[in-house]
């Protein structure tokens, strides 16, 4: 269902997936989305995003490369293809030109490497979503 008009695009352009099996990364960056005013959902595994994706609409996703259950290229088809309108973070401690040029290549708007700053995040949401 494609959302338009009033309260439903702001309810749902506020929406921010984190899928990161670091769990402090997702309370950080929960904490920083929260005060710039996003509603931000964790997940820690590849599935678990999968599970997410299927139940709700995000305006972004910040996806790690490295997860428990396979690499997070691994879940940006699904979101290219089931969220059309959501733009994609990539994040990983991996900050190489090989990693940044294939998260490119596979349809990711942005890469932050980690560790990340505020400024940084912010950045990427400004860069993506505006």
């Amino acid at each position: 269902m494609e959302k338009k008009y009033g309260p439903l695009l702001n309810a749902s352009s506020k929406r921010v997936l984190i899928v990161d099996d670091e769990t402090d990364i997702c309370l950080l960056l929960s904490g920083l989305l929260r005060r710039l005013g996003y509603q931000p959902t964790c997940a820690h595994f590849i599935e678990e995003g999968r599970q997410c994706l299927n139940t709700q609409q995000f305006s972004a996703v910040f996806l790690d490369l490295n997860l428990p259950d396979g690499l997070g290229f691994d879940l940006l088809p699904v979101i290219k293809e089931d969220q059309v309108a959501a733009r994609v973070i990539m994040i990983s401690a991996f900050d190489g030109q090989a990693e940044r040029r294939r998260a490119t290549e596979q349809g990711a708007d942005y890469f932050i490497g980690k560790p990340f700053t505020r400024r940084s995040v912010e950045m990427a949401l400004q860069t993506i979503l505006d």
